[in-house]
């Protein structure tokens, strides 16, 4: 554990977070009040106003004032000008209409629905569509039409021999007593006894009162008529289907309106373009209308259109207000007042100035102007950065898996020893903050191992990576996040820069089983190796972590407060910035690594 740490969140040297970021937030705004200050228009007036208030020249406009009169001045031409457009013919017209009845009976009127649609029938009936809807409408008639001669068809088709023959028939009394005997046993007796070879004298006594049945007789009258033989050919006939639609499409409600409106000769009269061209007759003899044309074409209100935008009005208006105001009466009586000095404009700015000193945004201004708290801002800029505000990681700054894995096997893979294997993203979690979840579940991966290359292996655990390679790497700049320090001893999560060879790191944090801030790198003999200070007695808290590269120099900041310095010439390079939790013993239950947001800055 860091004695340094200890003594700096025991002096209260760390402050709390909220502490910091507010702090931030409040010289952030006075820098952006200071820059919008600086620039600004009121800033260069207020000093070009000191140094006039610091001048002969305020000094001697005293002289200079009590030398003025009113005649030959500005207020006495205004006056002059005043009086010139007052007497104007044009003007004078423009007010006689304006206070009119008439000008208020049309402005009230040519807006009206009336009027609406007057002009609405208008164009209907100048740009051709009343002719053309007159046109079609006397167009349509029955004669020629497709509904004659569906009708046609219907009639000759009604009219025909089959037709009838099988209407007659069909489901009449006369077909089913017809069918009945021909399926009765009478008749089946009839058969037997007609067709036999040899009969006795009893079969044909039998048969002799069977050919007099009045049934039997019936049926054979039946079954050799021509009506019969027509029913049979028409039933299920292409004519009987086409009977029946047209049948059924004469005599439907749609067809019979629609024959009516083919020969109704009067048609045109009840049509909706009769109507309107009956109402823009009557609205065009209509008073109302009538005024409302005749007098925007007349002179009077041309002319007061002329003057309602003019140039000469604007100004009579502009002059009248003056005239009237207590300035102008006020700046006429000063120009003829002995003691004028104080009330000039001149002594009102000198005020001003007294007043304007006194602004929060000058008082901040001149606060800062000659400080260095500024000066980060000055020199920094966001080069990167993620608020992790969507509800996904932002794949243009993202990935979810390292270089190497991207570029050999094209999903993420473990090293002998391994307890987890990480996932393409499953276990990353974004809701205003990133979560890197570590699962105890089981899982398939592949792990590399010499010479075999990559062995498909099962795994107990699962968890989550972020890498800013290739959208982003650092050459020199700062790295900053704002992280949860909350260890868990099996799982080790690390926010870090790092770059062609992954087990050379910045660590901007790593905590778990080990908690320190500085490098993790593969000494002389191929071990892990650790350089930095331990921070395992920082309280569990959100903290504003931060590294800056300046070449091989790296500075590790917590909150703001400077807590480590190192050289490391071989991290001299560009590196990009990853995040991720490993588990390196058996955990019982899941761990979440949470980072609210991550930041990097290079001098501008």
């Amino acid at each position: 554990m860091s004695f340094k740490i200890f003594s700096l969140q025991l002096t209260g040297k760390i402050k709390p977070t909220s502490t910091v970021e507010q702090q931030r937030i409040q010289l952030k705004s006075d820098y952006e009040a200071f820059l919008q200050t600086e620039a600004s228009e009121e800033l260069k007036a207020f000093l070009e106003l000191e140094a006039w208030v610091n001048s002969d020249a305020f000094k001697n406009k005293k002289k200079e004032v009590e030398g003025l009169s009113f005649k030959g001045s500005k207020e006495e031409k205004e006056e002059k000008e005043f009086q010139r457009l007052k007497k104007s013919g044009p003007i004078k017209k423009y007010f006689a209409v304006e206070s009119s009845s008439d000008l208020k009976r049309f402005e009230k009127e040519q807006d009206s629905d009336k009027l609406k649609n007057y002009y609405t029938l208008l164009d209907y009936m100048k740009e051709g569509q009343f002719e053309k809807e007159k046109k079609e409408i006397v167009s349509q008639v029955f004669k020629g039409s497709v509904e004659e001669k569906h009708l046609q068809e219907y009639m000759r088709l009604a009219k025909s021999a089959e037709i009838k023959a099988y209407l007659e028939l069909h489901g009449s009394e006369t077909l089913k007593k017809h069918e009945a005997t021909e399926n009765s046993e009478k008749f089946k007796k009839y058969n037997e006894l007609k067709n036999a070879s040899d009969r006795s004298k009893e079969d044909k006594a039998e048969f002799k009162k069977l050919s007099g049945d009045a049934a039997i007789k019936a049926y054979f009258k039946l079954e050799k008529s021509k009506k019969l033989k027509l029913y049979k050919e028409t039933n299920g006939s292409h004519n009987l289907k086409r009977y029946e639609e047209l049948k059924a499409l004469v005599e439907s409600k749609e067809f019979r309106e629609k024959e009516a409106y083919l020969k109704d000769k009067k048609k045109f009269e009840k049509s909706e373009a009769y109507k309107k061209q009956s109402e823009f007759k009557q609205l065009a003899a209509d008073g109302t209308v009538k005024f409302v044309l005749k007098y925007e074409k007349s002179p009077l209100y041309k002319n007061y259109l002329d003057v309602k935008d003019s140039f000469d009005l604007k100004r009579y208006y502009e002059l009248e207000a003056l005239l009237q105001s207590e300035e102008y009466k006020k700046q006429k009586a000063w120009l003829e007042d002995r003691k004028r000095w104080e009330k000039t404009p001149e002594y009102a700015k000198y005020q001003q100035y007294l007043k304007d000193k006194q602004k929060p945004e000058f008082v901040n201004y001149f606060k800062y102007k000659n400080s260095n708290d500024f000066e980060f801002f000055k020199t920094w800029e966001v080069v990167f950065e993620d608020q992790f505000t969507g509800k996904s990681l932002d794949a243009g700054k993202w990935s979810t898996t390292t270089p190497m894995a991207g570029k050999t096997l094209g999903e993420n893979y473990a090293l002998p020893g391994d307890l987890n294997i990480f996932t393409n993203g499953s276990n990353l979690k974004v809701d205003q903050k990133l979560v890197i979840q570590v699962k105890k579940e089981k899982a398939s991966g592949k792990v590399w191992r010499m010479p075999a290359g990559f062995v498909p292996t099962d795994f107990e655990y699962t968890s989550g990576l972020v890498s800013s390679a290739p959208n982003f790497v650092l050459n020199d700049g700062i790295l900053e996040a704002k992280i949860k320090f909350d260890p868990v001893k099996q799982v080790m999560s690390s926010l870090y820069l790092t770059g062609e060879k992954p087990t050379n790191r910045v660590n901007l944090l790593e905590m778990g089983a080990r908690n320190h801030l500085g490098f993790t790198f593969l000494n002389g003999n191929g071990k892990v190796e650790s350089q930095g200070i331990d921070i395992s007695n920082l309280k569990k808290d959100t903290y504003i972590f931060s590294v800056e590269k300046a070449g091989s120099t790296f500075t590790w900041k917590i909150n703001n407060v400077e807590i480590l310095k190192e050289e490391k010439p071989e991290m001299n390079k560009q590196l990009f910035i990853e995040a991720s939790s490993l588990v390196i013993d058996p955990v019982s239950s899941s761990a979440n690594f949470e980072i609210e947001w991550v930041k990097c800055y290079c001098k501008k």
